[in-house]
């Protein structure tokens, strides 16, 4: 038996997170499903911090991690572990209507967010059809992250500090008795809290707790990776008013997806060709790039709870028993601030977090019962 003062469940950005933070007091064992870490959505992710994102609740969870990413601790090789990227919005015919309720929506948060020509919009990315461009805006705050840099920096952490990660590690069966929790992942298990950052899983594990009832939806969404047009590794980030395609410069390629969400049972996620090919012709229709080769496709799983916000802090049923889950496209940029209030919610520090504090109170973190 392995005795632990926490046992994160799921390997993930989340997970490693939270198991950095409180590798600092506590000694952690995170236990992953898989042979390696970050292997489902944190490893597929777009890898993109993007303050006006999915909601203001999330925008001030994706602010309050900047210094974070900006000044990296020395685990980090990374420093910082952003870079410029830009972000353009296109509008395409019939839709130049809603960039006004887009700019007003995100403004308040994005103070560099401005509506430009569509001569402009052609500029930024030459390959963008003139016909196909009604409207546009830009945010110069859109920035990559080095997501790689970012898990082996929290996992180097939890090493160092003492605590463990620990592969392989299927969770098949967890039990409650008397002040600690007693798990069975290949070997057993026990602490007196757990966290679960299972993903795409998490509602499964939150049924081995008898903690049901929690609605969590994995949703697929697909990506491919074409040939980088010559002068593309500077382009911004392009996305569409209407949400159905992005495309942004990845390494020596240019990912592009269709912004697909359909429903999922928890799995090794697996492009679908019809998804592929709707990419593909919306990307023809925008662009006057021909699609001739695809350097590869895959697709990875966004966990969501109804409402889209991330169900976070103790089960009031069982307060031992932490959520850590419903990050759907954010985890990732989220991370910083996320992780520490996680691990807060173990050590019940009394000390002050301005940054997260302020962004939990902005934001309405789902209580797992309701």
């Amino acid at each position: 038996m392995i005795e632990a003062d926490v046992i994160v469940i799921g390997g993930g950005v989340c997970g490693l997170g939270a198991a950095y933070f409180l590798s600092q007091t506590r000694r952690v064992v995170v236990l992953e499903q898989e042979s390696q870490p970050a292997y489902h959505s944190s490893g597929r992710s777009a890898a993109l911090y993007i303050i006006g994102y999915e909601s203001p609740e999330v925008s001030a969870l994706t602010a309050a991690g900047r210094s974070f990413f900006d000044d990296p601790p020395g685990e980090f090789d990374a420093r910082p572990l952003l870079s410029p990227r830009g972000g353009l919005t296109i509008a395409e015919p019939g839709s130049e209507d809603q960039l006004g309720q887009f700019l007003a929506r995100w403004q308040p948060h994005c103070p560099n967010l401005s509506a430009i020509s569509s001569a402009e919009a052609g500029e930024r990315v030459p390959i963008l059809r003139p016909e196909r461009i009604a409207a546009a805006a830009f945010d110069p705050d859109w920035y990559s992250i080095d997501v790689h840099a970012l898990v082996m920096g929290y996992r180097r952490g939890v090493m160092r500090q003492g605590s463990s990660i620990t592969c392989n590690a299927r969770v098949t069966t967890m039990s409650r008795t008397g002040d600690r929790w007693w798990v069975e992942a290949g070997e057993t298990y026990s602490a007196p809290i757990l966290i679960n950052a299972a993903g795409a899983w998490a509602s499964n594990i939150g049924d081995l707790a008898g903690l049901h009832g929690v609605p969590l939806q994995p949703l697929r969404r697909t990506a491919v990776l074409l040939p980088l047009p010559k002068g593309g590794a500077t382009w911004p980030s392009v996305h569409t008013l209407n949400e159905d395609l992005y495309f942004k410069p990845e390494g020596n390629g240019l990912m592009l997806s269709p912004e697909d969400e359909t429903s999922s049972a928890p799995c090794d996620a697996a492009p679908d060709e019809v998804d592929v090919a709707r990419a593909i012709d919306h990307f023809e229709r925008l662009t006057n790039e021909p699609v001739v080769k695809l350097q590869s496709k895959w697709a990875g799983l966004r966990t969501f709870a109804p409402d889209r916000r991330p169900v976070i802090g103790p089960d009031p049923r069982e307060p031992a028993f932490i959520w850590y889950a419903g990050l759907g496209g954010f985890g990732v940029q989220t991370s910083p601030a996320l992780a520490r209030y996680v691990a807060r919610c173990v050590t019940q520090s009394g000390g002050q977090d301005e940054e997260v504090d302020a962004a939990i109170a902005a934001s309405r973190l789902i209580a797992a019962a309701e």
